[in-house]
């Protein structure tokens, strides 16, 4: 009972938002506060319980009927083994941090209670998606947490970009969700398991068609993850609040794609093919999206950017087949990436701007935002010991152990780590050192959206430290306790298991290289104004720089490509329904109508006319003979005696 509690206290707060938001008015918060701190509370609870012996191998679930049809039923469950409830806490305790932000952030706001009714719905979802043991029950809760991002990403849907980015993030994410929806049928139609735990521990059932029901459901996760080539609705998803931004990038919505690819690794392992398909698109994804951020001047799309290049490192992570080393770089990088956006949001709030180039010297004016900022971007840089090293370093020697010996990715990974020192220094450099470039004068926003900076901060500082070699590398140990151990012993172990950690001194040599050139680098661009090409080359590059800052003209391509021949396709279809289809059926309808015309007319002229000539014939006639009728005795003898005359003269005239 108390694990169903998880999800079904947010729902709760959207309820009593939703009737009673107005009348609560700036209270609305504490409503939504108080829900997802008992989440909190809950999950903490059910970590507690997995320390449990009891607990080690039957986790706690909640099992109910949904469907009874034909003596079968279908049954959900909630599942609270050790990587539900890690993401749990990862959904809740990040974001309970960005709610309360969000109490300063969107103060004044004339729609205050209804944001705080979507936040909750969105936890409500997300965590029924963590939760839940069965994919049909997690298609669910999808759906729902794809519904809440249109409806936060266009909340301020007066702005026409808010409400374009919101529909485009739906359309988006919708083509991904229809791969997840055919790998589910085919699951069912093939005999295969629904349920996670059955699915783990029977990855084998669907045979042959194991390979083919992964990478349909990881056509899933590549929309929800922003995954190339469906990551374009990720950056113009910067339109929403700027809690918005964090609650999407870093804790909830683009994890959901990761996660599941982590949730359903056995059927991975049982079609390994699959695991090829997502370590390449997630190598493609994480350095393309990087280079991308290297050139971009817009704040919240440098972020954007990032987000989707470390969704990509999660995806080669769990490519390579250490499920492990994936999730840990999603747990920390929740903790960073929140707090940049976080961040982020304080700067914009304060200069009313989102160019980096136009800011400078913030950090003398805004100090609490600024420290925790650059602590975040040294986390995502990989500084030792902060929580982004420990995690990179897992992914990088994931990448290095790859069972298939795909040695471009690691290169690719090492690529992209110093590619995301570079431009994460440059963003923290550009922001809060040096002088001010931009007009007005900047402060340090409010308590209420400061505390869940240093909150978080904090996270961004020790979460790694919980899988150090001095802790025996605890987390990853909890994690798999039970989670991927039935996906089929030395499958599991061979690279779902222990693939995901190794910490030799190569390895940390190369990581500390790749932090130190890519921070050392930016500085020297842009803390120090130092040319790092000569202008030959700069020259020589400035066409590759152009298409790089222009998003290698994805969304130019897919307008060109696709949206414009749809739209011509449509338009002709439109004006064939138009003049064609509806041209028959009006043509149809105007010949009906004459026809009809031309009946009223014989119906009146001819019908009537026959009926209506009839009727005054007869009364032509009984107007004659009523002239007869004088009231004279003497006419009617007349009468009489002449009709008896003729009357005789013909009976003579017959006889003769």
């Amino acid at each position: 009972m108390l694990l169903s509690l998880i999800p079904l206290l947010p729902l709760a707060a959207f309820v009593i938002l939703i009737f009673f938001g107005r009348r609560l008015g700036k209270f609305s918060p504490l409503v939504s506060l108080t829900a997802l701190m008992g989440s909190v509370l809950l999950s903490f609870s059910m970590l507690g319980l997995l320390q449990d012996a009891r607990f080690a191998h039957t986790p706690p679930t909640v099992a109910w009927n949904w469907i009874l049809f034909g003596g079968r039923r279908l049954t959900f469950a909630l599942l609270a083994d050790p990587l539900a409830v890690t993401m749990c806490l990862v959904v809740t305790v990040i974001g309970w941090g960005i709610m309360l932000y969000s109490v300063g952030y969107m103060k004044g706001d004339p729609r205050y209670s209804r944001f705080f009714a979507y936040l909750s719905l969105f936890f409500a979802s997300m965590l029924t998606l963590v939760l839940a043991d069965h994919l049909v029950l997690l298609y669910i809760a999808w759906e729902g947490v794809g519904l809440c991002s249109y409806l936060l990403i266009s909340f301020w849907f007066e702005k026409p970009a808010a409400a374009a980015a919101g529909k485009k993030a739906f359309l988006t994410t919708r083509v991904g969700d229809l791969g997840l929806l055919l790998g589910i049928l085919l699951l069912a139609l093939k005999g295969g398991e629904l349920s996670f735990r059955g699915l783990a521990a029977h990855p084998e059932a669907v045979g042959p068609w194991a390979a083919l029901a992964a990478v349909l459901l990881f056509w899933g996760a590549v929309g929800k993850s922003a995954q190339f080539p469906l990551h374009v609705w990720l950056p113009d998803a910067m339109e929403g609040p700027t809690a918005v931004s964090a609650l999407i990038h870093a804790a909830t919505m683009v994890a959901a794609g990761v996660y599941l690819t982590a949730r359903a690794f056995p059927l991975f392992l049982a079609g390994p093919e699959a695991l090829q398909v997502v370590g390449a698109t997630g190598a493609v994804t994480t350095f393309f999206a990087a280079t991308i951020a290297c050139t971009q001047t817009d704040l919240k799309k440098i972020l954007a950017y990032s987000t989707i290049s470390q969704l990509g490192f999660m995806m080669l992570a769990l490519g390579c087949g250490a499920a492990f080393a994936g999730m840990f770089h999603l747990v920390t990088h929740a903790a960073f990436k929140a707090l940049l956006f976080l961040c982020a949001g304080s700067v914009i709030h304060a200069v009313h701007h989102q160019d980096v180039t136009r800011m400078g010297g913030l950090l003398r004016s805004m100090p609490i935002t600024g420290a925790t900022f650059l602590i975040a971007a040294f986390a995502m840089a990989g500084v030792p010991p902060l929580a982004g090293f420990w995690s990179k370093e897992a992914v990088l020697a994931a990448a290095a152990g790859d069972p298939l010996g795909r040695g471009w990715l690691l290169w690719t990974a090492a690529a992209t780590a110093g590619l995301t020192a570079f431009y994460i220094t440059r963003a923290g450099i550009l922001i809060f050192l040096g002088s001010p470039r931009g007009n007005g004068q900047a402060h340090e926003s409010s308590w209420t959206m400061t505390v869940p900076l240093i909150f978080l901060a904090l996270g961004a500082v020790g979460i790694g430290w919980i899988n150090g070699p001095w802790t025996g590398h605890a987390f990853e140990r909890f994690l798999h306790l039970p989670v991927w151990a039935a996906a089929g012993h030395g499958a599991a172990h061979g690279t779902g298991h222990g693939a995901g950690v190794g910490h030799g001194p190569g390895l940390l040599i190369l990581s500390l290289v790749l932090a130190g050139g890519g921070i050392g680098l930016a500085f020297l661009r842009y803390g120090l104004g130092v040319q790092l090409l000569p202008e030959r080359l700069r020259r020589a590059g400035q066409p590759i720089y152009r298409v790089i800052a222009n998003k290698y003209f994805i969304d130019e391509l897919y307008e060109a490509v696709l949206i414009r021949p749809f739209l011509a396709i449509s338009r002709a279809l439109f004006r064939f329904d138009q003049r064609g289809v509806d041209g028959a059926v009006n043509g149809a309808g105007l010949a009906g109508l004459w026809v009809s015309r031309f009946k009223g007319w014989v119906d009146r002229r001819i019908v009537d006319g026959a009926v209506n000539g009839a009727a005054a014939v007869t009364g032509w006639l009984g107007a004659g003979v009523r002239g007869l009728q004088t009231g004279w005795v003497q006419h009617y003898l007349l009468i009489a005696v002449v009709g008896g005359m003729v009357l005789l003269l013909l009976l003579i005239r017959g006889w003769a």
